[in-house]
């Protein structure tokens, strides 16, 4: 593969990242927000005299009346408003890149999964491998092939996928993970 130029006039494209890390509790917490909005809303529509009934948080505020400070209460606090801090700066960082920038002026990108797929191609073109898979991340890539006894084929698998992932802006540590399996060899390539 050779690097494209960009055409001129146009700008490289932006780093792709997906949407910042959810997860379950903040879904909860929202769905517990929207609830207590329903009920201030309800209450509000009571007091304005729009719906008939009786208000639901004035009692539960006026339970509290009262309350005084305590070890308790101000543990509670502190643990809530951390957590808080905590969900900001969360919702606020750094998003997860899910791109691998290749070498081109363009800003052409791959994804993890298709640098995976491709070792695991350029692996499986090796000879002597029976069936290669890969697994990927921004840093490395794992390859597994499965071989017949005796057959030592890390070196070349490391070299075929290296050769293969060799676009790629920022090169990727590969490592070959070796399942042997009894059989017979054919003479040939030993498929």
């Amino acid at each position: 593969m050779t690097p494209v130029d960009a055409p001129n006039g146009f700008a490289p494209a932006a780093a792709a990242t997906r949407a910042g890390r959810v997860a379950w509790w903040s879904i909860a917490l929202a769905v517990l927000l929207v609830a207590l909005g329903v009920l201030v809303v309800r209450d509000a529509l009571v007091a304005a005299g729009r719906l008939d009934g009786e208000p639901w948080i004035a009692p539960v505020v006026d339970g509290l009346d009262g309350t005084e400070p305590s070890a308790l209460v101000t543990v509670v606090g502190v643990v809530v408003a951390l957590l808080g801090l905590w969900l900001v700066v969360l919702a606020l960082g750094r998003r997860v890149r899910t791109r691998l920038a290749v070498t081109s002026s363009t800003g052409t990108t791959i994804g993890i999964a298709d640098a995976a797929r491709l070792a695991a191609s350029a692996a499986d073109d090796v000879d002597l491998v029976l069936s290669a898979r890969a697994s990927a991340s921004r840093r490395s890539v794992t390859v597994t092939v499965t071989t017949l006894e005796g057959d030592d084929v890390a070196d070349d698998v490391r070299a075929a996928v290296t050769d293969r992932l060799a676009p790629l802006v920022q090169p990727l540590t590969v490592k070959v993970v070796t399942r042997v399996t009894s059989g017979l060899h054919s003479g040939g390539d030993g498929r």
